[in-house]
């Protein structure tokens, strides 16, 4: 019976392989080498690496192996498990080769092979990646508490608008107040429309730390499966998060999955949202503390709103035009050193590699941060945490705020009266 039992298993994980193979090959490249062949080898992303400011990484010489024929043994060494993939390279790469892929790509190979084991670089012991991977399942159905819901806002399944709120409540379980950041989100969203906003006790994790940390492709296909499926039920056109790694995923990651999904779902990150209903004149910001003394706040840029999204994008312009106009209101907003897509990178992403490499690059940002203001602002939630982790290990830079964009702006925005300026104008 048992051995029954594993034969059926065994045929369903392989019927679920075949019906992912036309994702698959969407995502996947079988030879590494036809990735890297503009290569020149003029080794400014080993100039530029992260990485290679704490520990021996060259991503130059990696290439140049796998361009030699040495794909195999760059495989077997696990040397690209280390990787922050946080794209600094591709940011001064004069023939856009996107290293970060390469390794999403060679992560997938390396999982393949016994004697690799990707937990041992997985952050938290695995519990939120493995939260991932159960989802992924088609029978798995999260039934979410909706507790965090602010009072007075009115949500629904189905509707035009949705808060795609990620992982965030299972943060919750070992992060105090994790639950404030989509608290802070929806109640912005809320104060802006009109109609209920469709938030889901039964939302699943996007697949981005399984794609990018793991390369668990198959697992990453299933959710966006679910996803996609889940999202049309609603029957949503807009979806907003305040998640960097959940907007990068759904609007890039996703669109290449499924054709048409750009065409169904206009995906907006907070950011987004927040500067196209000021432009629109529907919202204004306030300061509410005019009479305190200013206060002095900086920007860190995600790793995924910087450096993994296309040259057209404008958001991280469109954040500073907005931190610029509150410095009219009396706040004090400056630069870090590192900044916009020179931004540091937080180290953890993906759950990957905390450690005591990953935790010299957040010490060496916090003292950015501290030498320009008391404030630190991001717009990614694990940015938040394990920037704010780290505070716990070093007294000199525990005195930073560390805060989230939805948490910074929810207290400054009014909504702007249009019956008063209808009045005003007759």
């Amino acid at each position: 019976m048992i051995s029954i039992t594993e034969i059926e298993k065994k045929k369903h994980t392989d019927k679920k392989l075949d019906e992912n193979s036309v994702y698959l090959e969407k995502i996947y490249n079988e030879k590494l080498r036809d990735m890297l062949k503009r290569c020149y080898q003029c080794a400014r992303c080993s100039g530029v690496c992260q990485l290679s400011k704490v520990q021996s990484f060259t991503p130059s010489r990696i290439i140049q192996m796998v361009l030699e024929g040495f794909e195999q043994k760059v495989i077997e060494s696990g040397i690209l498990w280390d990787c922050l993939t946080c794209n600094a390279c591709l940011q001064n790469c004069p023939e856009d080769i996107n290293f970060a892929d390469i390794v999403r790509i060679a992560k997938y190979k390396m999982n393949k092979l016994k004697n690799q084991n990707p937990d041992d670089y997985v952050a938290h012991k695995g519990v939120y990646t493995t939260l991932s991977e159960i989802m992924s399942e088609p029978s798995v159905k999260p039934n979410r508490s909706l507790d965090w819901v602010p009072k007075g806002c009115e949500i629904s399944e189905k509707g035009n608008l949705m808060y795609y709120v990620g992982c965030l409540p299972f943060f919750n379980f070992e992060f105090e107040n994790s639950d404030s950041i989509a608290e802070s989100t929806l109640k912005i969203i809320c104060q802006i429309e009109k109609e209920p906003i469709v938030v889901l006790k039964d939302e699943i994790c996007c697949g981005h730390d399984l794609y990018w940390g793991q390369g668990k492709l198959n697992a990453f296909i299933n959710l966006a499966k679910k996803n996609y499926k889940r999202l049309e039920e609603t029957g949503v056109t807009t979806i907003v998060t305040a998640c960097a790694e959940c907007y990068r995923t759904l609007k890039i990651d996703y669109s290449i999955l499924f054709d048409n999904f750009d065409l169904k779902f206009n995906v907006q990150h907070l950011i987004e949202y927040i500067y196209k209903n000021w432009k629109a004149n529907k919202i204004k910001f306030k300061n509410p503390n005019e009479k305190v003394e200013p206060i002095q706040f900086t920007y860190h840029d995600p790793c995924r709103l910087s450096r993994f999204l296309p040259k057209t994008s404008n958001i991280i312009e469109n954040v500073r035009e907005i931190f610029n106009h509150l410095k009219t209101l009396g706040f004090e907003f400056k630069e870090m050193t590192h900044n916009k897509k020179d931004s540091l990178c937080c180290g953890v992403s993906n759950w990957m590699n905390c450690n005591e490499r990953s935790k010299a690059l957040r010490y060496k940002r916090l003292l950015e941060a501290k030498e320009v203001g008391t404030k630190m602002i991001t717009s990614c939630p694990k940015c938040k945490t394990h920037l704010s982790c780290l505070q716990n290990d070093y007294e000199d830079i525990s005195s930073i705020e560390i805060i989230d964009i939805s948490e910074f702006l929810v207290d400054l925005i009014k909504i702007v009266d249009t019956n008063k300026n209808i009045e005003s104008e007759n």
